[in-house]
């Protein structure tokens, strides 16, 4: 087998491993999301973890951020606020400009629908020794780099 033949395939392996992994995560987000409020679509809770990750944030940055458009974060938000779950305030640095960010409830809830997802996780690496562990966060954090903002 030549060395194109054999990259070919290895990447061909990676890829099937990636579109597991994006899967199962798929799955995990959408019972976390319904952990978090099942009246609410998952990707309500999609705009509520980026908050939970990255803090208060203008609506435009937060759309942007999570590849939807405007108008679908509009009415996301809108709903979250309404549950209380998120709330708007004015800007510190400009005070024309709105801040998005999480309540105290908001943040609860995420903590609570994050446990089951930590959990699944925390149960597959749990028998991996630290030089796996470290190896593998820093092979997602190289790949990962051209994603990063």
């Amino acid at each position: 087998m030549d060395n194109n033949t054999k990259r070919t395939q290895l990447e061909l392996k990676l890829g099937e491993q990636l579109n597991a992994l994006i899967s199962a995560s798929h799955a995990i987000n959408v019972r976390a999301a319904a952990r978090f409020d099942s009246t609410l679509q998952p990707a309500a809770f999609l705009l509520v973890r980026w908050l939970f990750s990255f803090g208060p944030t203008s609506a435009t940055v937060l759309a942007e951020s999570v590849a939807m458009d405007r108008s679908s974060v509009s009415r996301l938000v809108n709903q979250l606020k309404s549950l209380s779950y998120v709330k708007s305030e004015i800007s510190p640095d400009d005070r024309r400009g709105i801040l998005l960010s999480l309540t105290e409830l908001g943040r609860q809830k995420t903590l609570n629908a994050l446990k089951e997802k930590e959990s699944i996780f925390y149960e597959r690496i749990s028998k991996w020794d630290d030089y796996q562990l470290e190896k593998f966060t820093e092979m997602l954090r190289d790949f990962n780099k051209s994603d990063c903002k």
